[in-house]
């Protein structure tokens, strides 16, 4: 904790997990109080996880090529702005839950890879190894705070506020992460379409190439 700036983002880290958690678990409560369907709930776990294999790899080579810390920001305020409309678009529709829960996971694809890259540039060498134990743990535990709190509010009060206080916490996020100082990146040639395919297939090669990270894929 006396590194400023990892405090910072680990804070905003905990925050925003524990509110990402809460909307985790109040979309699928919320969907099977419209529908009563299982098969429903399982859709909206699958609107989660689809956009980690669609967009990843393409994300993380963008954010290799593009500055990280607006990356971060854009990514905590989008985020918090599509959950809070969520209470608001339901009544008109529950396919907009789906389309929000999507987007949302697809926007956090950005943010991943962004945050892991930024994290040993914010520690130095010595801190490097207790930081990222650190992230790891602190992620789980407020993953599973996240949880309680959504069933919490799920049984005693509105399901909406779970949206809101998601929304709040993205905001946080934000905040903590706009005092975080961040090295501008040195990217040579510029960030187009053919840059981003050239270092996906040469991402894609090293990977495939390599057999303890092909084997760790499969």
């Amino acid at each position: 904790f006396r590194n400023r700036g990892f405090s910072l983002l680990w804070t905003g880290q905990l925050v925003s997990t524990i509110g990402s958690a809460l909307t985790s678990l109040a979309a699928s409560i919320l969907v099977f109080r419209l529908t009563g369907s299982a098969l429903s709930v399982g859709l909206m776990l699958m609107a989660t996880a689809a956009p980690s294999l669609l967009v990843g790899l393409v994300a993380g080579v963008f954010v290799d090529r593009t500055d990280r810390k607006r990356i971060l920001i854009a990514a905590d305020v989008i985020r918090g702005i599509l959950v809070v409309l969520i209470p608001f678009l339901i009544p008109f529709n529950i396919a907009w839950l789906y389309i929000i829960v999507a987007v949302t996971s697809a926007v956090g694809q950005f943010f991943d890879p962004a945050h892991e890259s930024v994290l040993p540039e914010v520690a130095s060498d010595q801190e490097l190894a207790a930081a990222n134990s650190f992230m790891a743990i602190s992620s789980f535990g407020s993953t599973a705070v996240g949880f309680a709190a959504s069933g919490l509010i799920a049984s005693r009060f509105p399901i909406e506020w779970a949206f809101y206080l998601d929304g709040l916490s993205f905001a946080f996020s934000a905040a903590c992460i706009l005092f975080v100082r961040v090295p501008p990146l040195v990217v040579e040639g510029k960030t187009n379409v053919a840059a981003v395919w050239s270092n996906l297939r040469s991402g894609a090669k090293f990977l495939l190439g390599t057999s303890v990270l092909r084997s760790l894929l499969i």
